[in-house]
């Protein structure tokens, strides 16, 4: 069973999740593992392990980037974060928001503090406990306005 689950899968960067792969999995998921810290990281790698940089948790001491690690070092970083021992400590996983996240964050919140918001006459609104079309017959036009029979469009 992995330890891994689709939370952390979105944000370890592939060389680490190669590494767990190769620690579950027999010889040629080693090799694998292997050939790629060979190869050297790609700009997706690197993305990738800079985002994954972002939300590390502090205690552990994440290299600035991938090139040189090597596979003992990868499975301390597993280790590290819990991932690697039979029982999986609880790990803190904080996410940051970009400058785009965050400026939608700020327009919501400064929605909400505007007065006035919330404080319109609803009473002219139909009931939320009141059933759609609840005085209505079968064979008449349908009160949604779509023309059809009530009985083929909202009544059946």
């Amino acid at each position: 069973m992995s330890l891994i689950d689709s939370g952390w899968a979105a944000w370890l960067p592939n060389e680490l999740l190669d590494a767990h792969a190769a620690q579950l999995g027999g010889s040629a998921d080693r090799r694998a593992f292997r050939k790629r810290l060979e190869a050297g990281p790609s700009d997706e790698d690197r993305e990738r392990w800079e985002r994954f940089s972002m939300v590390c948790p502090s205690r552990i001491d994440l290299p600035a980037d991938a090139e040189g690690l090597t596979p003992e070092r990868a499975d301390e970083l597993l280790d590290e974060l819990g991932l690697t021992g039979q029982v999986a400590e609880p790990v803190e996983l904080v996410l940051t928001l970009d400058h785009d996240d965050l400026r939608e964050l700020e327009r919501i919140r400064s929605a909400r503090a505007v007065e006035g918001v919330g404080d319109a006459d609803l009473s002219g609104l139909p009931s939320l406990s009141d059933t759609f079309g609840k005085d209505v017959g079968r064979n008449d036009p349908c009160p949604c306005g779509s023309g059809k029979k009530f009985k083929r469009c909202h009544g059946s």
